[in-house]
């Protein structure tokens, strides 16, 4: 789950614009649009869509940009995974392929300089991530998230706009927090769970289970 390093601190947006970057996203939804303009405030050039389920959707436009296939790409290719849900199967998929999967870290996010972000994460407007904190790899971390220092946020999860994860908090993978939600200091959270928007997280969440209300408590079925 340790990613790379990457930070925020000391970039210059303007002055990164001046770089042509190119970037492909895996997804051709109304999310990969809007992923598309989050990266190319980020001073990335978006060139193409990656369509993985219908090929008969290649050739196409999505918002002025053309869909494409994901096999062959160039040596050093980057793709970055731009559906909600579960991402891991297109993750393997385009690894096996090829593609490197950079972050796209927002210019009006923030991460602390001391903070870990993985390959394929997406960190959008307004976001901030906390002293010592890691996101593992392909996770999303939507518009206006706060990550606590020292939380532990698992690969391929999904945080939804305007979550707060308290400090120390382990976010297991495949998580997703749900709008709006609060799960404070120190909590666990385990794999594949999820949190329903606006629920306030007090205690452990075992892992593949479903929690919401205030306090929240575990959803049965």
């Amino acid at each position: 789950m340790i990613p790379s390093h990457t930070n925020l601190v000391g970039r210059d947006p303007v002055k990164e614009r001046r770089v042509t970057r190119e970037l492909y996203l895996a997804g051709t939804g109304s999310f990969a649009v809007e992923v598309a303009e989050w990266a190319e405030d980020a001073g990335w050039t978006v060139v193409g869509l990656i369509e993985l389920l219908d090929s008969s959707r290649i050739g196409t436009l999505v918002a002025g940009r053309r869909v494409v296939a994901g096999d062959c790409p160039a040596a050093g290719a980057s793709a970055v995974i731009a559906i909600g849900g579960e991402r891991r199967g297109h993750s393997a998929r385009l690894q096996r392929l090829g593609w490197d999967s950079p972050a796209i870290l927002h210019p009006r996010a923030h991460a602390s300089s001391s903070a870990a972000i993985g390959a394929g994460v997406i960190l959008a407007p307004g976001a901030i991530v906390g002293a010592e904190a890691v996101v593992g790899e392909h996770a999303l971390i939507s518009r206006g998230v706060l990550i606590g220092h020292h939380a532990q946020i698992g690969s391929f999860t999904s945080l939804l706009p305007g979550a707060n994860i308290g400090g120390n908090v382990e976010l297991g993978d495949g998580a997703t927090v749900g709008m709006g939600s609060v799960i404070v200091n120190g909590v666990r959270i385990g794999t594949d769970a999820t949190i329903a928007a606006g629920a306030v997280v007090l205690t452990d969440v075992r892992a593949g289970s479903r929690v919401q209300g205030v306090p929240a408590r575990e959803h049965k079925p």
